[in-house]
């Protein structure tokens, strides 16, 4: 019996998703295009707060930032369950390494790079705007 706390060596070996056949520089301009969004939702939200639209900047910034969760959660549910259905694995066995499907999860990796900046600016003006 291994004492408590102590470390057991594994040999399982856990692959970072892929980008597939996408160019490599894939995430940086999907992270770019997410920071543009995301500044130019905090851009409106600011101009309508100040020429005093209140309401409207607030229900922008909510709108912006619920709209970018949820295409992020969708794109990462629906793009999930068809891959690993695909892979004919046996359910309540360990599975070695190569039976595992590849990792070509390029739409959700995407979808997280253009997300996350997106939500930080919609975040941002739905907390300073209300």
């Amino acid at each position: 019996m291994t004492p408590p706390g102590a470390v057991v060596p594994s040999q399982t070996v856990v692959r970072a998703p892929g980008l597939g056949n996408a160019p490599r520089l894939a995430p940086l301009v999907a992270a770019s295009f997410g920071a543009v969004l995301g500044v130019l939702t905090f851009f409106v939200t600011a101009w309508l707060w100040r020429h005093g639209a209140t309401g409207a900047a607030s229900v922008t910034a909510d709108a912006a930032l619920l709209l970018a969760l949820v295409c992020i959660a969708a794109f990462a549910v629906l793009d999930g369950p068809a891959r690993l259905h695909k892979a004919g694995v046996p359910i309540g066995r360990v599975l070695p390494p190569q039976w595992w499907p590849e990792d070509s999860e390029t739409v959700p990796l995407l979808a997280a790079c253009v997300g996350a900046p997106l939500v930080v600016g919609a975040g941002l003006a739905a907390l300073l705007f209300r």
